[in-house]
């Protein structure tokens, strides 16, 4: 089975590292969303199985929030890889249901690596 990510990050060149460690991997990517918008019209179309999560995105939103939203409006879970995970903020990203939190930086090879490893535990491998 092929995964599908969906790759919520504000920073492009982060986003495409990311996108190209996954693909590399055989995930396909769906693509990737700046901003909380964007990933909600992304995840409008369907079949995304997981997205990571920034917690600070472009035009002032939220990454929390985009979780939050995208867990209530289309059951995507998240898993957080951000340099903003304090414990406030792990407390109020619980509502999201998250796989887990990664703390930047690290390099986009370790945050796959968890992926897998969730997806792996999920099927019982």
């Amino acid at each position: 089975m092929t995964y599908r990510i969906l790759i919520v990050e504000d920073e492009a060149l982060i986003g495409l590292d990311l996108a190209t460690a996954f693909e590399d991997e055989g995930f396909e990517t769906v693509g990737v969303a700046s901003d909380l918008p964007t990933a909600l019209q992304m995840a409008e179309k369907g079949g995304i199985d997981l997205a990571t999560m920034d917690v600070q995105l472009a035009r002032n939103t939220d990454g929390v929030e985009t979780a939050i939203k995208l867990w209530e409006l289309h059951a995507i879970r998240s898993v957080f890889v951000s340099g903003s995970l304090d414990p406030k903020t792990r407390t109020c990203a619980a509502a999201a249901r998250p796989i887990g939190f990664i703390n930047k930086p690290i390099g986009s090879e370790a945050v796959v690596a968890f992926v897998k490893k969730h997806f792996s535990a999920e099927n019982g491998a």
